[in-house]
């Protein structure tokens, strides 16, 4: 159901939304039959006025779709020709009694207005109603009524019956669509936090998960002079422009399908190849790596040219959560501790990889020999720089 929609509406509105055109359709549909029964039992007013409330509802739904940003104000005047429809009816009958208690049906202005709008709107809705209510006891004694009748037990019985299976019917709802809502937010919190099938699995079981993956890729990036440039800054500085930095490079590894792991301070850690397996998984890593160079090269950063230090790895890695709080994905093994030891052993600008990321980018990428580097724990290895795609 669009009509009423508007690009770039949430999925809370769109459910709202969808509730008052519901109401305005269903509305006019029951309406109009009701009104046409009641000119043929000689109520001509009670019948102008069901119809009256038909016609309201069409229009209002016609004012919806041509101005959906008015939605507050189209609820609003829904909710008030309801509190008018059932004080006229109370009037034209002689009294709460003779009318069957219709007045009962304005409290739907107190839960469409918590369903729809809000508490607050609740609320001041529900003093409305009273005071409507005051209204139906007191003008009925003052103002003749049109049609004299008498309200049967029968009436009664079928008003308060009806409305407090309204009041039932849609507080569940209300409430199985917050508990809905909720649960998304919570959800979607959940998988911007962690890889979707990991979470999933997390959902499910809370043990340690710890998963083997064959062959993999992994980036650390690092803010060459982020010490020396963090003591000239604010603490909210300095976190603003590392949101900068890094809300770019989110960007690119969503892009590319990558899974970013981690930020530790000013490093920046990726992955290519898990939670799920890919054969280009070292090609992908290798295009972050230029796109992220390349990016901090050609802008400026909260008024500061940032330049990195970029190390990659490939190979066997472990990758899932260990604990039971504050879960966190994250990567094992010596593949990681090489590629981070590429990273800082590397050069200001550059892109710095092992011999084992090499071997699978060399027919893509241009990568030049950097010579022999001395690995802290690994000893002296041959590492390549990474200069551009082939």
């Amino acid at each position: 159901m669009s009509l009423g929609a508007y690009p770039g509406e949430t999925d809370i509105h769109r459910g709202t939304r969808r509730i008052v055109v519901g109401y305005f359709v269903f509305g006019a549909l029951v309406r109009l039959p009701i009104s046409a029964s009641e000119f043929g039992d000689g109520l001509p007013w009670v019948g102008v006025i069901d119809l009256t409330a038909a016609l309201s509802s069409v229009l209002l739904l016609s004012v919806l779709a041509l101005k959906p940003d008015r939605f507050p104000w189209i609820v609003d005047a829904a909710l008030f020709l309801i509190l008018v429809e059932v004080l006229a009816g109370t009037i034209i009958l002689g009294g709460l009694v003779p009318s069957e208690l219709v007045i009962l049906f304005g409290l739907l202005v107190v839960i469409g207005a918590l369903i729809v709008l809000s508490i607050k709107a609740a609320f001041l809705w529900s003093l409305a109603y009273g005071v409507t209510l005051v209204l139906a006891v007191v003008l009925p004694e003052r103002i003749e009524p049109l049609y004299v009748v008498k309200g049967s037990p029968a009436g009664i019985a079928g008003t308060i019956v009806g409305v407090v299976g309204f009041f039932v019917f849609h507080s569940m709802a209300y409430f199985v669509r917050q508990r809905d809502r909720f649960q998304k937010e919570s959800d979607d919190l959940l998988h911007a936090i962690l890889p979707d099938e990991i979470a999933k699995r997390l959902k499910s079981d809370r043990t340690m998960i710890a998963d083997d993956h064959e062959s993999a890729s992994v980036l650390f990036a690092d803010v060459v002079g982020f010490t020396p440039m963090s003591a000239t800054m604010s603490p909210p500085e300095l976190v603003g422009l590392l949101n900068a930095v890094f809300t770019t490079f989110d960007g690119f590894v969503e892009e590319l399908g990558l899974e970013k792991i981690k930020t530790v301070g000013d490093e920046y850690m990726v992955a290519a190849g898990v939670p799920h397996g890919r054969s280009d998984h070292a090609h992908a890593i290798a295009e972050l790596a230029l796109r992220i160079r390349d990016h901090t090269e050609r802008h400026r950063f909260h008024g500061h040219d940032i330049s990195l230090r970029i190390g990659i790895n490939s190979g066997p890695v472990v990758a899932g959560i260990v604990g039971t709080h504050k879960f966190a994905y994250d990567l094992w093994g010596d593949v990681v501790n090489t590629a981070s030891r590429m990273e800082s052993e590397g050069v200001a600008g550059s892109i710095q990889v092992t011999p084992a990321t090499y071997e699978l980018i060399r027919d893509e990428f241009v990568c030049e020999p950097r010579g022999v580097v001395s690995v802290k724990g690994k000893g002296d290895m041959n590492t390549y720089i990474l200069v551009s795609r082939g």
